[in-house]
């Protein structure tokens, strides 16, 4: 080869003597067994001389070829793995750290370094107290390794769980030289590991309360069965007056009932709980409904011997019709369970119930409502009691009747209709069941 053959001139190559031309090239280049090599380059021309200086560097770019390829494959690993590397230099002040440092402190892949108090400051307020102490007693202690597991906000106000390990040098008089480590986002198996930790503790909840309605269920069944049992037994095998059979049968009758509802209630939360509740809207005229449910809550105050409670029924809107669209034998369940919830803690005073109309937006609503002057629900208790087999009762009252199943149902239903319900109550002043729906209302 010629000396032009292997450093081609530039184009403009007069201007080029006269600033002389210097040449770096790497190319590959064949020996004379055929054997391809990578070879560099280094040409020197101007007008008087051309000097070309050419090295084997086959194996140096095999090595700087391999260490490219590990250290894209170790970015690759870091990207999976969610971790990067960091070190911190005393001397600096600062952190330094790897592309998935920046990753998983700014959301984005670019130059990372940052002081110590800037670390400080991405930390979650709440555990940047736990951060500070962590350092500052391994640092102390004169920790070679210790990790940590905390929060950190990033800029764009992403909340995220990291686990950090760290590393320490200490010189010959115990003073850090440099601390490094790891950083990896675990905020994906962190929220895994706490719906595990919540979905747990909802399992062994749900395992006391229903080890505790087994016990009230069994009472509670027996209760209406054997006073049914009994006056039938007394009625088949003691002679007894008109009166008498009269008011037996009535009593057989409240016990019946009882028991039909313990088991409707039964049979309405397994439903619920497997989904397969049904759920039939109609277009329900609610002063014709609230009609239908003065009779139910007549009997209901019968059958709980409330006779020093007075029910009262309020309507919102008289003077029109008023419809809503909703199952209304679901409705009739509400607000059946609402009143007869009512009457178990209320000995005396009143039991109102009904709805109140609310317009938003040319929008029109129905807040429906149960109220009664009974002995009212602490503040602290009052989640607790829509869920399954609780009942609220005091150590200083007869334990009422229930299997701790109607508040629950009343929830469950309302949520089905696309609603919801809550209470306003406290100790002694009595409660409010307010419930509401988010379906269309018609005022004609």
């Amino acid at each position: 080869m010629t000396p032009m053959e292997l450093s081609p001139l530039p184009e403009d190559t007069a201007k080029a003597f006269e600033d002389g031309i210097n040449i770096n090239s790497v190319k590959p280049a064949r020996r004379k067994d055929g054997s391809i090599i990578t070879v560099s380059i280094q040409d020197s021309i101007s007008d008087k001389f051309h000097v070309s200086l050419i090295s084997d560097v086959t194996e140096e770019y095999r090595i700087r070829r391999a260490l490219e390829l590990n250290e894209e494959r170790l970015k690759e690993a870091q990207r999976i793995g969610r971790f990067g590397w960091w070190e911190f230099m005393p001397e600096t002040g600062r952190y330094i750290g790897s592309q998935e440092i920046s990753r998983i402190f700014n959301d984005d892949v670019s130059a990372l370094s940052f002081t110590y108090q800037d670390n400080l400051n991405y930390a979650h307020p709440e555990d940047r107290s736990y951060l500070r102490s962590s350092i500052e007693e391994a640092v102390e202690k004169k920790k070679e390794s210790y990790s940590m597991h905390y929060r950190i906000i990033t800029p764009k106000g992403t909340i995220k769980t990291i686990a950090v390990n760290s590393n320490a040098k200490y010189d010959e008089y115990g003073k850090v030289l440099y601390r490094y480590g790891t950083c990896q986002d675990i905020s994906e198996s962190q929220k895994i590991m706490d719906e595990l930790i919540e979905a747990r503790r909802h399992a062994e909840e749900s395992d006391k309360l229903k080890t505790t309605f087994l016990a009230n269920f069994s009472h509670e069944i027996r209760t209406p069965l054997n006073a049914v049992m009994g006056f039938v037994n007394i009625l088949t095998s003691m002679k007894t007056t008109k009166e008498e059979r009269n008011e037996m049968v009535g009593l057989i009758e409240i016990n019946s009932q009882r028991l039909l509802r313990l088991i409707n209630d039964m049979i309405d939360l397994s439903r619920i709980e497997s989904n397969n509740l049904e759920i039939k809207y109609t277009n329900v005229e609610i002063n014709d409904f609230l009609s239908s449910v003065a009779s139910a809550a007549a009997w209901e105050q019968e059958t709980a011997g409330r006779k020093d409670v007075t029910l009262k029924v309020v309507k919102g809107e008289t003077s029109r019709g008023i419809y809503q669209h909703l199952d209304e034998l679901r409705l009739s369940q509400i607000f059946s369970n609402l009143i007869s919830n009512a009457l178990k803690f209320t000995e005396k005073g009143e039991i109102r119930y009904g709805y109140k109309v609310t317009q938003n937006s040319n929008r029109y609503g129905i807040t429906f409502f149960v109220s009664d002057t009974g002995m009212g629900i602490p503040v602290e208790k009052q989640e607790e009691i829509f869920r399954p087999f609780v009942q609220l009762w005091r150590d200083d009252m007869p334990k009422v009747q229930g299997a701790g199943l109607g508040l629950a149902i009343c929830s469950r239903m309302t949520e089905m209709m696309n609603g919801r319900i809550w209470v306003e109550s406290a100790r002694g002043e009595g409660s409010t069941f307010c419930f509401s729906f988010n379906t269309p209302v018609i005022i004609e």
